[in-house]
């Protein structure tokens, strides 16, 4: 048994990858200020090197109880274009389920952070509260390898097949 463990480790030894992220900008927008609003939406400086981010999202039309989430993730070179991920689905269906694996790995990024842990219908304001870059290192930085540089991660959410809100997180990656 070992032996098939060594193995294991040394066959996914190459595919992990220690990188650094750093959050350099972020922007919330809201399509419509009577459906939702973004009264905090920051990065703050932990030290030279870490920052976090925290969002507060309050909701003025409860409860949601279809929530559609689009996320991509752009690379900028001449452009913030789609890079790796670009992807949609049901929140509150994921949330039931949570089958899907790259979502899920989005989600986990942010699972500690936020009151978004439970099945809708969400009669409350949301929140992401210090919400750190080593949340994106330990998940995506170990076990894909994306090379150094600017980076964007766009979401926007949609209740009711209407677009509600965006929350763009802007990021720079170096490979250590």
């Amino acid at each position: 048994m070992s032996k098939w463990l060594l193995v294991k480790f040394l066959l996914t030894l190459p595919m992990i990858c220690f990188c650094h992220v750093t959050f350099t900008n972020l922007n919330c927008s809201s399509y419509n200020l009577d459906f939702m609003s973004f009264p905090t939406c920051r990065i703050k400086a932990v030290n030279r090197t870490h920052k976090y981010i925290s969002i507060y999202a309050k909701l003025n039309q409860v409860p949601i109880v279809d929530a559609r989430v689009t996320i991509q993730f752009r690379r900028f070179d001449s452009g913030y274009k789609p890079f790796l991920y670009d992807l949609s689905y049901d929140g509150c269906k994921f949330m039931k389920t949570q089958k899907n694996v790259l979502v899920k790995t989005f989600y986990r990024t942010f699972q500690r952070n936020t009151n978004i842990n439970h099945t809708c219908p969400y009669d409350h304001d949301l929140i992401v509260d210090k919400l750190f870059t080593g949340n994106l290192e330990e998940e995506f930085g170990r076990f894909i390898i994306i090379p150094n540089g600017d980076y964007a991660i766009y979401t926007d959410w949609a209740t009711n097949k209407i677009s509600r809100a965006s929350v763009k997180i802007y990021l720079k990656i170096l490979n250590r």
